[in-house]
């Protein structure tokens, strides 16, 4: 039985061309398994078992005597001498195994930046712009070559808002890169190395989104700052966006939803997609539209229209309250980037 990702990767990379020997190949399946697998339009489940451990009934007791140690460490022999008191039968490697996996993961090695072919990579993910109980979030996704970036607000960041937002970005770009990296975030994922090192469990609605489309990655675990390209962005949207705003508003009685801040970001976005990247010393417009924009697979599920920059009276009523106010998004990237050099590593 393959993984429903194995399935959703064998499916995409059959409507991108590959062969079926290049996908047996690039999956590690066999190609029988691989043609009957193509010809299934669905993924049959099944249940995964769950072993118990004879350790069960004392993992409490484990846990609260590593809690009580902490800073300091108790040797996994002094704990399996204390459990064996208390009735357990099992081995020493059982409570040394579990041991472990309590332990803290080892510092993580330094960012390094890497670059992608046109076409092959974005990265994308939610930022949050406001907490508390009206928050307000911001859908970001950048493409890797040429640093084209797109941005949709939203006061939710559900399973279908996050998947209308992927359309959106799509029919911006006029296209969908090979593959998408993420962090953890539960709309894509649900378990890391399910299946293994490296193979793992994916949101199944999202998997459904993803088939036939493009690969969804995960960026290593703890390690956000590996789709650095858009967190960088996230700050610069921030920033050079939606703190200029709201504090350009602030008295005026104005409610920053995210109708409000959509109707004022495209206009925002087409500057930011024309200033000059510090990474890649070009305008990330010139380089999409040169090299990028033809490597992206079609998108052709039509969608509704991006929301009109014009939203009527109250967009009027709007932009006469600020009259008296400046707001400037000419903060460059170049800026930014001066400002973080020296203290952040990126991709």
């Amino acid at each position: 039985m393959i993984s429903k990702e194995e399935f959703v990767m064998i499916h995409t990379l059959k409507s991108r061309g590959y062969s079926m020997r290049a996908i047996a190949k690039a999956t590690g399946l066999d190609r029988r398994t691989v043609s009957k697998r193509l010809k299934e339009k669905e993924l049959k489940g099944y249940k995964k078992r769950v072993y118990a451990s004879i350790l069960d009934s004392y993992k409490p007791y484990i846990d609260n005597r590593i809690e009580q140690a902490y800073p300091d460490k108790l040797p996994a022999t002094v704990i399996y001498e204390e459990i064996r008191s208390k009735g357990y039968k099992g081995s020493l490697r059982v409570v040394q195994r579990y041991i472990r996996s309590l332990s803290p993961k080892p510092k993580p090695e330094p960012i390094v930046r890497f670059e992608t072919d046109p076409g092959y990579q974005a990265q994308a993910d939610w930022t949050v712009l406001r907490g508390g109980k009206e928050p307000l979030y911001a859908f970001v996704m950048v493409l890797g070559y040429s640093r084209m970036a797109f941005v949709y607000c939203s006061d939710n960041m559900s399973q279908e808002s996050w998947q209308a937002c992927h359309e959106k970005a799509f029919c911006y770009f006029g296209g969908i890169p090979e593959t998408i990296l993420y962090d953890n975030l539960k709309s894509v994922v649900i378990e890391r190395d399910r299946y293994g090192k490296g193979r793992h469990g994916f949101n199944n609605a999202f998997l459904d989104f993803c088939k036939e489309r493009f690969m969804p990655k995960l960026c290593q675990p703890y390690r956000a700052q590996t789709k650095g390209k858009v967190e960088r962005f996230n700050r610069y949207l921030k920033e050079s966006f939606y703190i200029p705003l709201k504090t350009a508003l602030k008295g005026s009685g104005i409610t920053i939803d995210a109708e409000l801040l959509n109707s004022h970001l495209f206009a925002w976005l087409e500057r930011a997609n024309r200033r000059v990247h510090t990474t890649t010393q070009a305008r990330p417009i010139e380089l999409f539209e040169q090299k990028e924009k033809k490597r992206l697979k079609p998108f052709i599920k039509p969608i509704e229209p991006l929301e009109s920059i014009d939203k009527g009276a109250e967009h009027a009523f709007i932009a006469n309250s600020l009259k008296e106010v400046t707001i400037t998004y000419e903060t460059t990237l170049a800026d930014y980037d001066a400002m973080l050099k020296d203290t952040h590593a990126y991709t």
